[in-house]
């Protein structure tokens, strides 16, 4: 016979200074059930009679399985999101580009003059001043090398603003790297004083470049994701939980 349900609810609960939301259903069970699906999802299902206190209390025994599993489904999900497959972008006149959390429209502005291609950022406007708006090869690896300054000039200017933050730790300047990845935002390498950035991160806000910036560094201080590593993450960074929420919540440009 099916346990018979009684009613359900969204609770949050705070396991190790990461804030889990959780399914709590009541059924006509003997035991706390829980289950975490693909998607991250925390369900715990538990008699009417089960107290929250008792119930948060198993969970808090079970925190090391919850926050894995919940961090390994938020990292297959966004490798999923970046193997869908894409149109090919031809960098015409209304085509979207996505940077710093928001989208800038491709304007095309046809040049005759030797050697003054080049790629301007106003607003929500990217001009593309080419000699033959037609190419669409040139076009790709002048946005391709114009990127990578951006990205390097600016990754560069939040990494040295966190690691001032750092000196009091006696953390040195970690050589920082820029490259394409599939299921992580950023690395750290705290024993060979490296630090590797998503390329990707350039699409989004600089609110969450910053947070995944000094989540790296606070691997040089606590190389886990102990309570003690996310205290300092609350430290030196209050409001990390809202910016980690928000690059979660970017999907339209993965």
């Amino acid at each position: 016979m099916a346990a018979r349900v009684y009613g359900s609810e969204k609770r949050v609960i705070i396991l190790g200074d990461v804030e889990i939301k959780y399914e709590l259903t009541r059924k006509s069970v003997k035991n706390v059930n829980l289950r975490i699906d693909a998607a991250g999802t925390v369900k715990v299902s538990a008699s009417r009679r089960v107290p929250v206190d008792y119930i948060e209390g198993f969970m808090r025994q079970k925190q090391a399985l919850i926050v894995a599993a919940v961090d390994r489904a938020e990292q297959n999900s966004r490798r999923q999101l970046e193997q869908k497959p894409q149109l090919p972008r031809r960098y015409e006149d209304g085509e979207q580009l996505a940077l710093l959390g928001r989208k800038r429209t491709v304007k095309l502005v046809q040049v005759f003059k030797a050697g003054s291609e080049r790629i301007d950022l106003e607003e929500d406007l990217m001009y593309f001043r080419v000699r033959d708006p037609g190419d669409v090869r040139h076009k790709e690896l002048m946005y391709e090398k114009w990127l990578k300054a951006y990205q390097c000039e600016l990754y560069e200017e939040i990494c040295r603003q966190v690691h001032r933050q750092f000196l009091q730790f006696g953390v040195g300047y970690p050589a920082v790297r820029i490259r394409r990845m599939t299921s992580r935002w950023g690395s750290c390498q705290p024993y060979k004083g490296v630090i590797t950035l998503n390329s990707r991160l350039i699409e989004t806000p600089v609110s969450c470049i910053e947070y995944v910036v000094m989540h790296e560094f606070c691997h040089f201080i606590h190389p886990d994701h102990s309570r003690a590593f996310h205290a300092l993450m609350t430290r030196l960074m209050p409001d990390w939980k809202q910016r980690k929420q928000l690059l979660n919540s970017i999907s339209e440009w993965n």
